[in-house]
């Protein structure tokens, strides 16, 4: 399973809320509001490499794979 971990990072950087983080990277205020909750399915590269950029980390940092047990 991937885990998400972008409201974390976005804090780690001062940036506190959703609305913040549509703000910095330009987004609708429903994509904003589904990076923070880690609510998506699909992310793009585009958005992922603006993510990484603005949150300056990198894509290890905000996405995380965790074995499921069996």
């Amino acid at each position: 399973m991937i885990t998400v971990h972008v409201d974390q990072m976005a804090r780690r950087k001062g940036i506190s809320t959703a609305y913040q983080l549509q703000k910095e990277l330009g987004l609708s205020p429903t994509v904003a509001s589904r990076l923070w909750k880690g609510e998506f399915r699909m992310i793009g590269i585009d958005t992922l490499n603006t993510l990484c950029k603005v949150l300056r980390c990198k894509p290890a940092d905000l996405l995380k794979y965790v074995p499921d047990k069996l």
